[in-house]
């Protein structure tokens, strides 16, 4: 059986593609393109627009956050090494830094995560610790992952109208079966996400583009609850919205047999939308997923292949020069840090 999900300034485009100017537009990703490329976005402009509300934590919350915070010395003692398989894909030299992660904002966000249970937050916290000791997430290479980056098919790009950055899934361009480097590249791109947050925003948006959606082209049932597994333990509340594009007849009906059984936040952060059809009526209890792409994302910072007006395409080598370059900043940030 297989997952419904997969991994995958504007010019003034007045028209979103059709699906036959997608299929052209998926074959010049893979082609390359004669035009100069765009380079991706990472930084998000300063703006004086509005910021996706933190829910605040109550009194006991901030108890338990403050209690914690007093314990950090125990939580992050006598820390694993880096796990042995683990040395294969990470660049070693890359410093821990678990205190410059385990921040107030960080903390808060197991506690909202663990409902205020202290025990719970503690033992969530400290399980993460040893899996960022014993994994380097945030230091693994990119050559390690750059093969399942070559085909366009996921990959973080801009930011939507809350100014969280954008992880964009194009699950038709699916080019690699191996699992464990999957979830590889789900995990880098987190992290580098992450390293690009404005002060305020805690929070990913996912594009998820199902014109050409099919099971041939997604990832196994595992390795999606791998995914989702590593999502919920060791980035809690980092899922902000995830937007599914024109989502086939299958797919909807699925999600209307298993969303019962959904649990509500995770739930509410779900959405469909079909970007040429006009914004559909809500009424005011209404629990449709089915949303205006206006509630979300700005059309020209949309890309193009996604029923934006961006006109930006991927280009892996383009791309990839900049995560590289990304990579070494950040590498030589956390040494100077040391330092």
């Amino acid at each position: 059986m297989r997952s419904l999900f997969g991994f995958g300034k504007a010019e003034e485009t007045p028209a979103s593609p059709n699906a036959s100017e997608k299929a052209a537009n998926d074959a010049q990703t893979a082609a390359g393109d004669s035009e100069p490329a765009i380079p991706p976005v990472f930084d998000c402009a300063v703006s004086d627009g509005p910021l996706q509300e933190i829910k605040a934590l109550s009194a006991d919350e901030q108890q338990v956050l403050e209690r914690i915070k007093a314990e950090i010395p125990e939580l992050i003692a006598d820390l694993p090494p880096i796990d042995e398989e683990a040395k294969k894909f990470v660049d070693e030299t890359v410093p821990l830094d678990i205190e410059g992660w385990l921040t107030d904002e960080c903390i808060a966000r197991y506690v909202r995560a663990r409902k205020g249970v202290y025990d719970d937050t503690k033992k969530a916290l400290r399980k993460s610790i040893e899996w960022r000791a014993a994994t380097r997430p945030h230091a693994l290479r990119p050559d390690v992952v750059e093969i399942e980056s070559r085909t366009g098919k996921m990959y973080f790009n801009g930011f939507d109208k809350l100014s969280r950055p954008v992880i964009y899934m194009y699950n038709h361009r699916q080019n690699t079966k191996e699992p464990d480097n999957q979830i590889r590249w789900v995990v880098y791109t987190l992290e580098l996400c992450i390293r690009h947050m404005r002060p305020g925003v805690e929070k990913v948006t996912l594009a998820i583009d199902t014109t050409n959606w099919g099971f041939s082209n997604s990832v196994s049932i595992g390795t999606a609850k791998k995914f989702l597994d590593i999502l919920s333990n060791h980035y809690p509340e980092r899922l902000g919205r995830a937007v599914v594009f024109v989502p086939p007849k299958l797919f909807v009906g699925f999600y209307s047999l298993v969303s019962p059984f959904i649990d509500p936040v995770t739930k509410a952060k779900v959405a469909f939308v079909k970007p040429n059809d006009p914004a559909p009526a809500q009424s005011e209890n209404s629990n449709s997923p089915w949303i205006a792409v206006e509630e979300c994302f700005a059309r020209d910072s949309l890309e193009k292949d996604c029923y934006g007006n961006w006109a930006f395409q991927y280009n892996h080598q383009v791309y990839w020069k900049a995560v590289e370059d990304e990579f070494a900043q950040a590498k030589a940030a956390l040494l100077d840090k040391q330092n």
